[in-house]
């Protein structure tokens, strides 16, 4: 006997013929409104994000769910959520490809007419990559406050907001 159920809380299909991997999804408050999101990026570089707000546990795929679906120039490899700006407390989106590591702002906009929300991607920052990636992680390696680093992987190489730190070949 289990004291835990599991249910279906919100489903959608994403895409056709599309490929995803562990590192392509992600549930965070992207845009900073105390509402958690859930973003998808593919290896055709689709990202999407979306809002789920279902009338009861179940419930079907509503298109104003949908607040972003953009194509990028690049692969989607890994998407994360975090404090990448210095100087702010927000979140922003990391979205890496596979020579390049892209910081994104997500922000809404309250809408006035009936097509709703509009929400807007605006590029905060990027490092283009000496090697090609397959994953990253990210924190405040050392106990380090206020000074966000990433480790991108394979053949090691330290990233923070403004410069290339180290590589290890």
């Amino acid at each position: 006997m289990s004291l835990f159920k599991a249910r279906d809380w919100w489903s959608t299909s994403v895409g056709e013929q599309e490929d995803f991997d562990q590192g392509c999804l992600c549930v965070a408050d992207v845009d900073n409104t105390e509402s958690d999101k859930i973003i998808v990026g593919s290896y055709k570089g689709i990202l999407r994000i979306y809002s789920p707000n279902p009338s009861k546990p179940g419930a079907a795929f509503q298109p104003e769910e949908l607040i972003v679906e953009l194509q990028l120039q690049d692969p989607i490899l890994q998407v994360e959520v975090g404090k990448f700006v210095s100087g702010t407390e927000l979140l922003h989106m990391a979205v890496l490809h596979p020579r390049k590591l892209s910081v994104f702002a997500v922000s809404g906009t309250m809408g006035t007419v009936e097509h709703g929300n509009q929400y807007q991607l605006k590029l905060i920052y990027e490092h283009n990559l000496q090697r090609t990636a397959c994953n990253l992680t990210f924190g405040a390696f050392g106990g380090v406050k206020d000074f966000l680093q990433f480790l991108l992987h394979p053949r090691s190489s330290g990233h923070s907001q403004t410069e290339h730190h180290w590589s290890q070949t």
